[in-house]
């Protein structure tokens, strides 16, 4: 079935099962209400015909580690929403599970994306597709997202300067000092 027959099937069997209400009688919920059962029903019909995923759960790792050779990992701090904080020296794991609307996982294709368009964090996806690695470049905010056709779930990414790496001095011009005054 293609994706276009499994939305119109979708969208037909939302619509059944949802257009008996009679806007008239006192006890219907308000129209708003039921568009909104018909269109959350249409998408888990389609997404159930077509054998893709209800939803997408995406999970940051517990733990950030510093960029470059493997060394100990620090704890990922969540801010509000699930904000992720990182230094520019550090970089994270998000993981997504795809699952169907009784929650078991779904093998699907996902694609990974950043909206800073390379300039906060770069990403860089598993050869499988479920997870990816997304590391910091300057500070600032971007969104990371995963998708999975018309499915998508996302989350901030803070990067913060990072501590002090290094020390330079840097010499001024010498100048002669005042000679002293003579002692008496």
């Amino acid at each position: 079935m293609s994706p276009d027959e499994a939305r119109l099937l979708g969208l037909q069997l939302a619509v059944d099962l949802y257009g008996g209400w009679d806007p008239d009688d006192f006890l219907a919920p308000p129209e708003s209400t039921i568009l909104a059962a018909v269109t959350d029903a249409a998408c888990h019909f389609a997404h159930v015909l077509t054998g893709r995923p209800h939803r997408l759960r995406l999970f940051v790792a517990p733990f950030t580690f510093a960029e470059g050779p493997p060394g100990p990992g620090v704890p990922t701090i969540r801010g509000d929403n699930m904000a992720v904080t990182m230094t520019d020296d550090q970089m994270v794991t998000y993981v997504c599970e795809p699952e169907d609307d009784k929650g078991f996982a779904v093998g699907d294709t996902l694609t990974w994306s950043e909206s800073s368009g390379g300039a906060v964090v770069t990403a860089a996806p598993s050869a499988d597709g479920m997870s990816c690695v997304f590391s910091a470049v300057a500070p600032g905010d971007s969104t990371v997202s995963v998708t999975d056709g018309t499915l998508s779930a996302s989350d901030t990414v803070t990067v913060t300067a990072g501590g002090v790496a290094s020390l330079v001095l840097t010499p001024g011009t010498p100048v002669a000092e005042a000679a002293a005054p003579p002692v008496s």
